[in-house]
């Protein structure tokens, strides 16, 4: 079955609609017409026609009294839909649960995309801290153990890319040169696991281990954060060893 070509007009415009989806974050649920035109770097009228379509679909819904846009049942279907078909978040539930009673801290498991890493799924500690974290949130990959272990296994190439989009910082420990983080990496490839200390958040620190497919390849991580003064003790080792598990764990199903 051949399908009619897309023209430019019509490749922006998918472009520009789903560009849209990806603006909404937990951190802002819910955004102006203004602030899409002002983040998609479009007009007013091509704002608003794009949101009028995306509503007409039910991707994203329309709050009459504030004036604001939110993520609709269409768009949310989708995620749930996707979810469930993650091996990643299906099967590896009860080891992060696991690893999170171990080590009396929050697990996480995460996937990169650019130079970000994605929360797929989470285990709560039973110490609870407020942790900048949860499923679907994104964070810089280059100050964060779980984005560190990821990208020491991945082509020259793609580090180099990631390398050039950035190193912000976020604390005075964050590594913001790009000599000294591709030293970190090859540390991490040698040891088989990241550990940062407090280098997106004063006081936080965190273990991350690699997680492979079957022929091998790096697609994810597995990370246990808490606070400094818990993860940076005489029981590092300890919390190394099993991070490391339950990265091999999820590497085997």
């Amino acid at each position: 079955m051949r399908y009619p070509a897309i023209n430019n007009e019509s490749f922006s415009s998918l472009r520009n609609a789903l560009r849209i989806l990806q603006l909404f974050t937990m951190e802002q649920p819910e955004l102006t017409l203004s602030q899409l035109a002002e983040k998609l770097e479009v007009g007013l009228s091509t704002a608003y026609r794009l949101s009028e379509t995306l509503m007409y679909e039910g991707f994203i819904v329309k709050d009459q009294m504030s004036r604001t846009f939110r993520l609709g049942a269409s768009i949310l279907g989708m995620g749930n839909i996707i979810l469930s078909q993650i091996d990643l978040c299906r099967y590896s539930s009860l080891i992060l649960e696991k690893l999170a009673g171990e080590t009396g801290e929050t697990a996480h498991i995460s996937i990169l995309k650019e130079n970000q890493v994605i929360y797929l799924h989470k285990a709560d500690s039973s110490h609870p801290v407020h942790l900048l974290s949860h499923i679907g949130r994104q964070n810089p990959v280059h100050c964060t153990s779980t984005g560190q272990v990821i990208l020491a296994y991945q082509p020259d190439p793609l580090i180099d890319k990631v390398l050039d989009m950035g190193l912000d910082r976020y604390t005075l420990k964050t590594i913001t040169s790009p000599s000294k983080l591709k030293e970190l990496l090859v540390s991490i490839r040698k040891q088989g696991y990241a550990f940062s200390v407090e280098e997106m958040h004063a006081g936080i620190s965190s273990i991350a281990a690699p997680v492979k497919d079957r022929t091998g390849e790096v697609i994810a991580s597995v990370s246990i954060a808490g606070p400094t003064s818990r993860i940076h003790s005489p029981k590092l080792l300890k919390l190394v060893q099993l991070v490391k598990q339950a990265a091999n764990d999820i590497s085997q199903l």
